[in-house]
């Protein structure tokens, strides 16, 4: 059964997952915002302004930046400031609490952060603006953070704002969570927040945070746009492969050297990869794509049981299809030797894994050692150790209320779950709920995807405009009674989309 179709797409597709925040459409004309967004786009350009770069070493943290920008935040939001209550997390993140008026429903978060990745010394003359002074221009505001992820911070502190300038009171708790180091991790920001969070015995609903975006125009045969909500991230742990040697002169060497013994053990593991297998949200969104392109993709689909073996095969022909349905892994540091004519003592290489959910560091050093099957290979954990994530159910009002707010933001797109191949603060968070949704409120195409910490690094005021409209609309979606999704004593009444309660 030849499926021409499906592994370009999904190429395409997952082309767009490794972007983490992308921009959106076409380039317009000077376009400016709407009359009651323009003043955020002034707030969004002074954000970026603040050089809130994060660093692995603390040394060259540049912390009083994050607290200038927290005095601003402060100035441009005061009836957020006035109404909401603020709590700086160790020292740097912000979390704010707008109480609900129904304290037993559980509560809502909302994640993004303050933090941005360095602009490179070399790249500066190639920036058509600065990239620290949030230059608004050609219908674009420009700058570090315009993408990731201060455009988002601002957008969701906007629409709160705008929400209480309209007397809007939540039924539902909301928190705010602004980490301020998920580019090195997350663990001096979100991992703090969400202890302090548990330390309070507080179980939230939801957790809506950054991650995978609109797709227009990117699926031949399929004319609407696709909403890829991440229901589901990979996880990533380090390897460190090393092999001792005895050294000595290059013209007289051993049968092997750690170089070959290491390069030996590095084959084996590219040519014995991981078994491949569809987890619960790849085989939802081949399903459903699959369902709209119809004929025998549909077909296949739905007998799943009967193609498995041939499907999973088609998918395995491709590099970024190949990724969607096995845990990955690649060397991606290697050291040995300094000397030309001297034989290196030690080799190592590390290895990067990408691990597909279902899978664990056990799962992983198992294959790893059995594939390598050489006891002078040394392997070991290096770093920190992320599992993947739980896969978030879509069968749940929280799911329902997201695809209504992209569905009121975005009219005739096609909501789909999706595996999201990277790493966001709410990894941090799967201790306090199991509905946790990753989605960026932007639209993409292949043209645009490229300028997420790159040169030039730039957001549509569109784009801008509709991401304060979406999150004005998710709080009312999965805080009121009324927003289309009934909550009653923590249950609910799902309706049509588009159909609100009474």
């Amino acid at each position: 059964m030849r499926q021409p179709v499906i592994p370009t797409l999904l190429s395409i597709l997952f082309f767009l997952l490794f972007s983490k925040h992308l921009l959106a459409g076409p380039t317009p004309a000077d376009t400016a915002a709407s009359a009651p967004y323009r003043t955020a786009v002034h707030k969004l350009a002074k954000a970026i302004a603040y050089q809130t770069v994060s660093a692995v070493d603390n040394e060259r943290f540049r912390f009083e930046e994050f607290e200038s920008l927290h005095a601003y935040l402060e100035e441009a939001f005061p009836q957020l400031h006035q109404q909401l209550k603020k709590e700086v997390i160790n020292g740097y993140s912000l979390l704010y609490t707008w109480p609900g008026t129904r304290p037993e429903l559980k509560p809502i978060l909302l994640s993004a952060h303050l933090d941005v990745v360095p602009v490179e010394a070399g790249s500066r003359a190639e920036w058509e603006a600065h990239p620290y002074e949030g230059t608004v221009k050609d219908g674009y505001i420009w700058g570090r953070g315009s993408m990731d992820d201060k455009y988002r911070v601002v957008a969701i502190m906007e629409a709160v704002e705008l929400l209480l300038e309209q007397g809007f009171q939540p039924e539902r708790t909301v928190y705010l969570a602004f980490g301020h180091d998920e580019e090195v991790g997350g663990y001096a920001g979100a991992a703090r927040i969400s202890e302090h969070l548990a330390t309070q015995g507080i179980a939230l609903e939801a957790v809506y945070d950054e991650g995978l975006a609109v797709a227009d125009g990117v699926v031949p045969g399929l004319e609407e746009p696709l909403a890829l909500v991440g229901t589901a991230a990979k996880g990533n742990i380090n390897l460190k492969l090393t092999v001792h040697g005895e050294g000595g002169h290059s013209s007289v060497p051993p049968l092997e050297t750690p170089i070959q013994i290491l390069s030996v053990a590095l084959s084996r593991l590219h040519e014995n990869p991981f078994e491949a297998r569809m987890i619960p949200t790849t085989r939802e969104m081949v399903a459903a794509l699959a369902d709209k392109l119809g004929g025998k993709y549909k077909f296949a689909m739905r007998h799943y049981g009967l193609f498995k073996g041939r499907i999973l095969k088609m998918l395995a022909e491709d590099q970024a299809t190949d990724a969607l349905i096995r845990t990955k892994m690649v060397p991606t540091v290697m050291e040995a030797g300094d000397k030309y004519n001297v034989l290196p003592r030690v080799a190592t290489a590390i290895l990067n894994v990408r691990i597909l959910n279902g899978d664990s560091q056990q799962d992983v050093l198992r294959h790893v050692q059995r594939v390598v099957n050489d006891d002078r290979v040394q392997i070991e954990i290096h770093g920190v150790y992320t599992p993947p994530s739980p896969v978030t159910s879509t069968d749940t009002w929280t799911y329902r209320a997201l695809q209504k707010t992209i569905g009121e933001t975005f009219p005739g797109v096609m909501v789909v779950p999706a595996l999201f191949p990277g790493a966001t603060d709410s990894k941090h968070y799967t201790n306090l709920t199991s509905n946790i949704f990753r989605f960026a409120p932007q639209v993409v195409n292949r043209e645009n995807a490229q300028l997420i910490h790159n040169v030039n690094e730039r957001l549509s005021l569109e784009v801008f405009d509709k991401c304060i409209s979406f999150y004005e609309a998710l709080i009312r979606n999965t805080c009121t009674g009324n927003g289309g999704v009934q909550v009653v004593q923590d249950k609910v009444n799902l309706l049509p989309i588009g159909v609100t309660g009474e």
